[in-house]
């Protein structure tokens, strides 16, 4: 019997206009009123998360900045944030040769972008951001009062964000993770950062084990979490590593796969 069921959001639970689909919504609220646990699982932060919560209608745990940063209610099970060395040696590095930058906090988010990049980030994160140069992590405390988890990086030329992936893994070494979470973009999280450590770690917290988990997910930063999970299911739009470690490749995120799958595997 499963306990909990971890989602990514964006390409997963989240259709392409950032919407759930009515099939998943009602299947998840369906999921949880069995007593199963709902768990976020997402590269976003927590405010950009609350949009995915309040679509669903029911308590989650957010496990946010790919399990850097965990909660449940108000208690912070965990908060991994990446070094100061590590952060500025990134920023000074992408700055110029990427679209965007945004360094993700707890509840605001700072962003060095233009105004189509500054205009579609709002609307993936339902608010603005303060924009800036995020070259520093002291000043984008000093401006929205938080301290960054994570960069994000984005750009729309797939090619070259392959190149700076790995050019950026050399220079940053073991000080942090660099690791794709969409064709568009890849991020610079603190070391030893993987959504499989918030299956572990929620598991944990749940008192459940993680063999009676479920993980959905759809990008490279899925992999760990879809293949710990009890039962790792990635979506047809996924990437090849995420489809490498499920179990079961459901529809896509545009025709209700989570609920298909939940259906196929009578969790519902």
């Amino acid at each position: 019997m499963y306990k909990a069921i971890f989602t990514d959001i964006d390409g997963t639970l989240f259709r392409d206009d950032l919407t759930i689909g009515q099939e998943t919504r009602e299947a998840i609220r369906e999921s949880y009123a069995n007593g199963i646990r709902i768990v976020l699982s997402s590269g976003r932060y927590i405010t950009g998360m609350q949009r995915a919560q309040e679509q669903l209608g029911i308590p989650v745990i957010y496990a946010a900045i790919n399990g850097a940063l965990i909660k449940d209610g108000e208690t912070y099970l965990r908060e991994k944030r990446i070094g100061e060395n590590a952060y500025i040696k990134a920023a000074r590095f992408l700055k110029g040769r990427v679209s965007s930058l945004i360094a993700f906090c707890e509840t605001e988010y700072a962003i060095d972008a233009d105004d189509e990049w500054f205009s579609l980030q709002t609307r993936i994160c339902g608010r603005e951001g303060v924009r800036m140069d995020i070259s520093n992590p002291e000043e984008v405390f000093r401006k929205t009062g938080e301290r960054p988890y994570k960069i994000l990086a984005k750009d729309n030329d797939r090619e070259k964000n392959a190149h700076l992936l790995q050019e950026l893994k050399e220079i940053i070494g073991s000080e942090g993770k660099v690791i794709a979470s969409s064709w568009n973009n890849f991020e610079i999280l603190p070391p030893d950062t993987d959504k499989s450590d918030a299956l572990s770690i929620v598991s944990a917290h749940l008192g459940i084990k993680t063999e009676e988990t479920i993980a959905f997910g759809d990008w490279d930063n899925d992999e760990g979490m879809i293949g710990k999970a009890g039962l790792g299911i990635a979506m047809e739009n996924g990437s090849e590593k995420a489809k490498n470690a499920a179990a079961f490749i459901t529809r896509t995120n545009n025709e209700e796969g989570i609920a298909y799958a939940l259906r196929h595997f009578g969790v519902i």
